[in-house]
C-alpha cells in the first residue's frame, strides 16, 4: 500500500514538473537554458562594446595570417581583385573636367608612388585585412603646380588614437579616437603623426592631434547600427585557420618520424656490430648504420626487430572540412581560395561565382563606391571648381566597376544581347558592367568605324551589310 502511494507521488509530481516546463518553455528552442545552452555565453552588448576591446588583436593577428598563411594570404588578394580590380572608373560627361580628372589621376597620390586606381588596390586590401582604412585630403597650394591642388593620403587605422576618450564641454564626446557632436555626428578625428608601431628615427610623440571630419574618409564595412569601428574580414575564421596550420604542422612531424626506420639487435655479445659502425666522438658510443639491398648474418642467439609506427588517416578529409569552413567564413568560394576545381562542373562553379559576385557587388556599390568614391570625387569637384573657374562643381557622376570574367561567355553575351534587344538593359548599362566607360567605348567605336571605312574593310559587327567605299578626293 505504501508502494502505491509512493507511486502516486511520484506520478502527481512528474505531472507537475511537465507542466512547469511547458509553461516556463520560450517559442524559440534557441532561447531556452538548459544542459545543452549551459555554455553559451550571450551579453546583451552593442556593436562598440564587443569590438574596442579586441580590435587591436584583431588587426594584428589578420595581418599575421595574411602574411605567414597562404590560404588568407589567397583569399585576401582573390576579393581585392574582384573588389577593386585595376580600379573603379568615374565615367565624367564633360570633356574639360574628365581632361582635367585623367590628369589629376596621376599626381594625385600624396606619397608620389601611385595614381589613383593603384590607391584603390591599396584602400581595398587595408579595409578586409585591418578591418577599416582611413585616407586623409590633403590640399596642396597652387605654386605646387598640380592639375588640381588636392592630394589622397591612405592611412591604416592604427593612426587613429583608440585611448582618446572624454566628454566636451560643448556637450559632444570623444570615443575611441572619434569626435561626436552634440547630436551624434562625426565632427573629427584624433590622429597620431606616425604610426604607433613605426621603428623611426625620428622622434615620435604618442600624442595625437584632431583633424576635421571633412579632411578624412573613414571607411569600413558597417555590419550593426551604431558600428562606429571595422572588424577584419578574417574575424570569424582565425582560430580555425591557426588550428589547421597547428594540425598541418603536427601532422608533418609526425610523417616525418613515420619515414624514420629504426633497427634494434638484441645480443649478448657487445662486440657484435650491425652493417657499418662509427664511435662518437662524445659520448665514445656506437653508431651503426644500415645500407640498401645489405644482407647482415646475425649470431645465434641475436635477433633484430625495426619499429613499425602507425600511419596517421584523416589528414585530407580534415584538411577539406577546415578549409571549405575558412573560405565560407571570408566570402570566397573554396575553389577560388585553393585553385582545386577537381570537384566542380559547369553549373556548380556558376552557381558559387555567381552567389560571390552578389557579395562583391554589396560591398562595391554599399561601401566603397558610397563611402569612398563619391567622396573623393565631390571633393576634388569643389576643389576644382575652386581652383578652376570652367569645372562645375555639380555634375552627375556614375561608376564602372571592373567588368565580370563570363564562365561561358558564348552563353552569357547571348542572353545579353537579348536583355539589351528586348529594351531590359541599357547599352551603356551593359558596358558598365564589362568594365568600360561607356563615352570612351563609344568614342572608340565611332573612331574604328572611320578607319575601317576608309580603309573599305567591313566592320566586324557589320559584316551582313554591304560597305560603300568613300569617294577618292
Amino acid at each position: 500500500m505504501a508502494v502505491i502511494e509512493n507511486l502516486n507521488v511520484y506520478f502527481e509530481q512528474q505531472k507537475k514538473d511537465t507542466l512547469k516546463r511547458k509553461l516556463t518553455k520560450r517559442g524559440y528552442d534557441g532561447a531556452n537554458s538548459g544542459r545543452r545552452t549551459s555554455g553559451w555565453v550571450t551579453p546583451s552588448t552593442s556593436a562598440n562594446a564587443e569590438i574596442t576591446p579586441g580590435l587591436s588583436k584583431l588587426r594584428d593577428r589578420s595581418r599575421d595570417l595574411v602574411r605567414n598563411n597562404p590560404y588568407a594570404n589567397k583569399g585576401l588578394r582573390v576579393f581585392v581583385a574582384n573588389a577593386v580590380g585595376t580600379g573603379i572608373i568615374p565615367s565624367i560627361k564633360d570633356k574639360k573636367t574628365q581632361k582635367l580628372w585623367k590628369k589629376w589621376v596621376k599626381e594625385c597620390d600624396a606619397d608620389g608612388q601611385l595614381n589613383f586606381y593603384g590607391l584603390q588596390r591599396l584602400m581595398g586590401r587595408t579595409i578586409p585585412e585591418s578591418g577599416e582604412c582611413l585616407i586623409r585630403f590633403r590640399y596642396r597650394r597652387p605654386e605646387d603646380g598640380m592639375a588640381v591642388p588636392l592630394q589622397i593620403q591612405v592611412l591604416e587605422p592604427d593612426y587613429l588614437d583608440m585611448n582618446k576618450n572624454e566628454l566636451l564641454k560643448t556637450g559632444g564626446h570623444i570615443q575611441n579616437g572619434i569626435e561626436y557632436d552634440p547630436i551624434g555626428r562625426r565632427a573629427a578625428y584624433w590622429l597620431y603623426k606616425e604610426h604607433p608601431g613605426e621603428n623611426s628615427i625620428k622622434f615620435k610623440s604618442m600624442e595625437s592631434s584632431r583633424v576635421i571630419a571633412e579632411d578624412i574618409i573613414h571607411v569600413y564595412d558597417k555590419l550593426r547600427p551604431g558600428q562606429a569601428r571595422g572588424v577584419p574580414i578574417f574575424a570569424p575564421v582565425m582560430i580555425t585557420s591557426n588550428d589547421l596550420d597547428e594540425y598541418e604542422e603536427a601532422t608533418l612531424v609526425r610523417k616525418a618520424a613515420e619515414a624514420c626506420i629504426t633497427a634494434i639487435v638484441e645480443s649478448d655479445d657487445e662486440s657484435r656490430t650491425l652493417g657499418g659502425e662509427t664511435i662518437e666522438a662524445d659520448t665514445q658510443r656506437r653508431l651503426e648504420e644500415l645500407a640498401p639491398g645489405m644482407i647482415e648474418y646475425l649470431s645465434i642467439g641475436e635477433k633484430i626487430t625495426f619499429n613499425n609506427p602507425p600511419a596517421s588517416t584523416g589528414y585530407g578529409e580534415y584538411v577539406n572540412t577546415r578549409l571549405h569552413a575558412i573560405a565560407a567564413g571570408i566570402g570566397i568560394t573554396y575553389e577560388q581560395m585553393t585553385g582545386d576545381l577537381s570537384q566542380v562542373n559547369y553549373s556548380s562553379i556558376r552557381a558559387g561565382t555567381l552567389d560571390f559576385r552578389r557579395e562583391v557587388e554589396q560591398f562595391q556599390w554599399l561601401t566603397f563606391i558610397p563611402m569612398v568614391c563619391e567622396r573623393i570625387i565631390d571633393v576634388w569637384l569643389k576643389t576644382a571648381a575652386l581652383s578652376n573657374s570652367g569645372i562645375k562643381q555639380d555634375q552627375e557622376i556614375e561608376w564602372t566597376t571592373p567588368k565580370w570574367d563570363w564562365v561561358d561567355p558564348l552563353k552569357d553575351i547571348k542572353g545579353e544581347e537579348l536583355e539589351i534587344g528586348n529594351n531590359l538593359k541599357s547599352w551603356s548599362e551593359g558596358a558598365r558592367q564589362r568594365g568600360y566607360n561607356p563615352q570612351d567605348l563609344m568614342n572608340e567605336i565611332i573612331a574604328d568605324r572611320k578607319m575601317f571605312a576608309e580603309a573599305g574593310i567591313p566592320y566586324p559587327s557589320d559584316k551582313d551589310i554591304p560597305i560603300t567605299t568613300p569617294p577618292e578626293n
